[in-house]
């Protein structure tokens, strides 16, 4: 049985477990809100962009634009974002069991595949276990648009030059602060999306013409893209690191309740047998 110094340590040692597991889940709530706002101000630009390019597709064949050719897929590129740093839960380990099992189930090896990386968790794991290792990529902190522009015009310049036919991206979409879900999106060949709402016959005037137009707005499609998955994987692993650091100060209180009832315990049964003894002394005092 632990002595009550020991117990007095040990709930010492919790109490300030729990105030950094605290101020960690306040820092990540705060961080999440900042996050949110960039996630949510980049995404009528990313539409806007998606709108273009399908009133394009309406007018010209896009399809023969280099990033929208179809082709056989003969080599494939995984791109796979995670965090730099841990303590959100299962966060990494399920992006990392997700990126394996598509790499299982679509039948790619060292031979006809390369792992990209962002984010220092996943690259640690698989440079231990896979051969094919292609670029690591590091960001700030804060990702920002710059770091999706290098980053795109790497992947842009690998792909036209026939380093690998299909890019295919692994990442954490952002639902709600408590809610995130990983995604497998094809970036390359790029796929337009639709549009659904109604459009107007002559929606946009293309000055000089469509072609400059769509040689433009195809890599300025890119790199948004690629940065709104960033902006969703930061802002899901801030959503996941609130939570954990939210259960892991729940579950410090739990521990020093328990602990604090042990010490009291263990107290007031050594008062007790204080008690008892100088009961026992002084009546055997009396009996001599």
């Amino acid at each position: 049985m632990a002595s009550l110094r020991d117990l007095r340590k040990r709930i010492n040692t919790v109490k300030n477990t729990r105030q950094i597991t605290k101020a960690m889940k306040m820092v990540a709530a705060s961080k999440l809100r900042r996050s949110q706002g960039s996630l949510l101000s980049i995404r009528p630009y990313a539409y806007k962009i998606i709108s273009i390019m399908d009133d394009l597709k309406d007018k010209i064949d896009i399809f023969e634009h280099p990033l929208l050719k179809r082709r056989d897929i003969l080599k494939t590129r995984l791109l796979v974002i995670s965090s730099d740093r841990g303590l959100c839960g299962s966060y990494n380990s399920n992006i990392i069991r997700t990126a394996e099992r598509y790499i299982k189930e679509a039948g790619l090896n060292e031979t006809n595949c390369v792992i990209d990386f962002i984010g220092r968790k996943a690259y640690e794991y698989f440079k231990k276990r896979y051969k094919n290792i292609g670029d690591n990529y590091r960001v700030e902190a804060t990702p920002s648009y710059e770091d999706a522009s290098y980053i795109s015009e790497r992947l842009i310049e690998h792909y036209i030059e026939g380093d690998f036919d299909s890019l295919v991206v692994v990442y954490n979409e952002f639902k709600s602060a408590m809610s995130y879900s990983i995604k497998i999106d094809r970036l390359f060949p790029i796929v337009p999306p639709e549009v659904f709402y109604s459009k107007d016959e002559d929606m946009y005037i293309y000055e000089p013409d469509k072609e400059n137009i769509l040689e433009a707005v195809v890599p300025k499609y890119v790199k948004i893209e690629l940065y709104r998955l960033l902006l969703e994987s930061l802002t899901s692993e801030y959503g996941a690191r609130m939570t954990a650091m939210e259960n892991a100060t729940r579950n410090s209180e739990d521990i020093m309740k328990r602990l604090v009832l042990a010490y009291n315990r263990q107290r007031q049964a050594a008062i007790t047998t204080e008690l008892s003894e100088i009961v026992g002394g002084k009546e055997a005092l009396e009996s001599m």
